[in-house]
């Protein structure tokens, strides 16, 4: 049980942003629900009740940014390279503590219990701020193992190259890299496409079928060769061969359907065809996808 605990822990998870626009959502609706239900005992505050429930908005604002765009856009996005659902689900519990925090010293302040807190012993005062940490975990953990368990399984059905993308050693460094596709007819010309456009190549006895994008829409793109000659002049984090007679450009999947004896993986734009993953390729690939 605690294996398997433990791995499902491990297993990668969307590296994503908060928008700003939603932070500032977040933010109001914050001071909304602070103004018209006056929780923790705020309908005692005398002064103006929207006025004192603005900074509470503002505190949300200023830690919602600080967690989004500083913890984890400038310090943990660049010190883990593999972001699991343990690192999600501890950066939402330090949301949750930053936002704790910082709105219980707001309170202290309209209650005017801050100059008494700050004059208190320091085993007392660390003695509150822990209460209100651990209250706010309690609190917490149930919502956050919920949104975590959905956002997972939303992505694995929808959105796989997001937990693909959460490796940094799979991310694409420049979508615009050419890809040639050298013809070994000496009468045809290279295929050179970027690697943002390229989906998946299929080999059918000694041509290569390349699936492309082409002015917006999916096309393919015949060229005489092998695959173990297209190996030696394609390559890029992103690109998987998932069986003998295929390369897939793993940015592009949608989801994959499977178990150890294989897989099928489902593009995005080309959800008509699935790509095989034989048994051979399956380790690697569950070691991409998890």
């Amino acid at each position: 049980m605690l294996q398997q605990i433990n791995q499902m822990l491990r297993r990668k998870y969307p590296f994503e942003f908060v928008r700003l626009n939603s932070i500032l959502v977040i933010s109001v609706l914050i001071n909304l629900v602070i103004y018209i239900y006056q929780p923790f005992g705020f309908s005692q505050y005398q002064g103006n009740k929207l006025l004192g429930a603005l900074p509470f908005g503002i505190a949300t604002f200023a830690s919602l940014f600080f967690c989004n765009y500083i913890l984890k856009g400038k310090i943990l996005k660049h010190r883990i390279s593999r972001w699991t659902i343990l690192h999600e689900a501890v950066y939402i519990l330090t949301v949750f503590l930053v936002l704790a925090f910082c709105n219980t010293l707001i309170f202290l302040f309209f209650f005017g219990d801050i100059y008494a807190f700050s004059s208190s012993d320091l085993i007392i005062r660390l003695e509150a701020l822990l209460y209100v940490l651990l209250i706010t975990v309690a609190v917490g953990i149930f919502p956050v193992t919920a949104v975590i368990a959905i956002r997972y399984h939303r992505a694995m059905r929808h959105h796989m190259d997001s937990i693909i993308r959460s490796d940094q050693q799979l991310q694409e460094t420049n979508p615009a890299q050419e890809l040639v596709f050298p013809s070994a007819n000496i009468t045809e010309t290279s295929l050179r496409i970027s690697l943002h456009d390229f989906l998946f190549l299929e080999v059918v006895k000694n041509h290569v079928h390349v699936y492309h994008y082409a002015n917006g829409q999916v096309t393919s793109t015949v060229i005489r060769n092998t695959l173990t000659t297209i190996l030696e002049t394609v390559a890029a984090p992103t690109l998987f061969r998932c069986h003998r007679s295929f390369l897939v450009n793993l940015s592009h999947i949608r989801t994959a359907n499977g178990n150890s004896n294989g897989y099928k993986i489902i593009l995005k734009d080309y959800e008509h065809y699935p790509i095989p993953v034989s048994r051979s390729f399956v380790p690697a690939f569950q070691e991409i996808i998890h």
